[in-house]
């Protein structure tokens, strides 16, 4: 059980990531609590202090010790009106389209729910990176690192398609990578 002390904006926000994981919400019998920066911390109980815009960073950091029952191993992507079970190492990279999630594989796009930050939350470790706004690569098929202008990169994939990396994400790129 967990107790959130935030805003109403980033509670909203924290109530439906962590429902994903089914964590109960309870003012009275929690265990830890989450603290947004500026809200009155409570004396007797183990409090997370985070930042309101980093409320994600307070979600991995609980998740991430949830362990393997909650994590999933595949999902579901739609094509053709017919779903298909889709495992995360068969995925070249996810794209953030107006309505959905294109999740792309060597031979298929299918469309997914959820968001590229739920994806990047439950495959970081999973070797998904974060490529630009729109798009998480599975670092498992990148073919070729080409450096761009402006200390940006393109990824060329294993199926020709050509990525690029922005300004932004380049710095955890080069990181990742140790390059």
């Amino acid at each position: 059980m967990i107790q959130l002390v935030c805003s109403n904006k980033v509670c909203e926000k924290l109530k439906a990531e962590l429902s994903k994981y089914y964590i109960d919400m309870d003012d009275t019998e929690c265990e830890l609590v989450l603290v947004e920066r500026g809200y009155a911390i409570p004396d007797d109980k183990l409090c997370i202090v985070f930042d309101a815009i980093d409320y994600m960073d307070a979600v991995k950091l609980l998740t991430s010790g949830i362990g393997n029952g909650l994590q999933k191993d595949t999902v579901t992507g739609l094509r053709e009106n017919k779903y298909a079970v889709i495992e995360p190492k068969d995925i070249l990279y996810l794209e953030a389209s107006s309505d959905c999630i294109v999740a792309h594989t060597v031979s298929h796009e299918y469309r997914m729910k959820e968001t590229l930050q739920y994806y990047e939350t439950l495959w970081t470790e999973k070797g998904f990176i974060r490529a630009n706004k729109s798009q998480l690569i599975n670092l498992l098929h990148v073919k070729e690192i080409i450096p761009w202008f402006n200390s940006r990169y393109v990824l060329r994939m294993v199926n020709g398609a050509e990525l690029e990396v922005s300004k932004m994400y380049s710095k955890r790129l080069r990181s990742t990578l140790k390059i």
